[in-house]
């Protein structure tokens, strides 16, 4: 399981912003096919189960999204990076080890 986890923190720190993208995506219609099959009695339990699982998430995104921002003097670097940028933004992963 080790191996695997050090495998995907490589792979992530690979990906840019559009790679995150199209998994995110694949994994939004995997949720909606998934939901498809919930039957007619239990869709309920698994609405609100599923809702708070994104509230939660968002809420958690949005924050580290938002302390990221004030910490860093974003507008400076954008502008001193973009200039010499030609393959775009790519998004950086930090693993700490556990």
């Amino acid at each position: 399981m080790k191996k695997l986890a050090a495998f995907l923190n490589d792979y992530v720190l690979e990906c840019d912003w559009k790679d995150m993208a199209l998994i995110k995506t694949c994994v939004c219609a995997f949720g909606v096919m998934l939901g498809l099959t919930v039957k007619k009695e239990r869709k309920k339990p698994v609405m609100i189960l599923s809702s708070l699982i994104f509230l939660v998430t968002a809420c958690l995104t949005a924050v580290r999204f938002v302390l990221e921002l004030s910490e860093d003097d974003f507008e400076e670097d954008f502008e001193d990076d973009h200039e010499d940028d030609e393959e775009g933004f790519v998004m950086r992963i930090v693993a700490e080890d556990e």
